[in-house]
């Protein structure tokens, strides 16, 4: 894995692509509600494990922020 450096900027971009796919996901919600779509068959596997990947990735980033600023 590379460590890579990130500036306040760099954190700003990564957030806005989240929300922009949060943002999408909710589109399909909404979508399907509104047509009567009751369940969508998706692979989530991955996905899932991606999200929990990048959910503990945050955690490290928040504490070496946290111990950084102090």
């Amino acid at each position: 894995m590379t460590l890579e450096q990130y500036t306040p900027e760099k954190f700003d971009q990564l957030a806005l692509r989240l929300f922009d796919l949060a943002a999408k996901l909710r589109e399909v919600a909404n979508g399907a509600r509104q047509n009567g779509v009751e369940s969508l068959p998706v692979h989530d596997k991955k996905a899932l494990l991606w999200i929990e990947n990048l959910e503990q990735w945050v955690k490290k980033t928040h504490i070496t922020c946290e111990v950084l600023t102090r």
